[in-house]
């Protein structure tokens, strides 16, 4: 679990700084970049993140649905909506509207 170690690398470095750090976008593209790479590892580490962690991610949920347009992303987001009911519920509705496949 490669990635997800990457990513919670980089979740530490953005809790460690100060709330109006201005890198703090730089570290957010960054796991975007991570994210973007390969939609199957992807879900995997959405998968085993706990909530926590996924909310430093789900801003990016519509962005990845929409380029990977892979339906079982989307189930992913369906079962975090489930799991999660209430929580995220904008960002992973916004993912799953983007996926305009069957």
């Amino acid at each position: 679990m490669e990635l997800k170690n990457k990513i919670l690398n980089i979740i530490n470095v953005i809790e460690s700084k100060h709330l109006n750090d201005p890198t703090k976008s730089d570290d957010y593209d960054k796991i975007t970049k991570l994210l973007l790479m390969d939609v199957n590892k992807t879900i995997q580490v959405i998968e085993n993140f706990d909530l926590e962690d996924l909310e430093h991610i789900c801003s990016d949920f519509e962005e990845l649905s929409y380029k990977f347009q892979n339906k079982e992303f989307v189930e992913c987001l369906k079962n975090l909506e489930k799991k999660y009911p209430k929580k995220m519920s904008s960002e992973i509705q916004s993912g799953i509207e983007a996926y305009y496949g069957n």
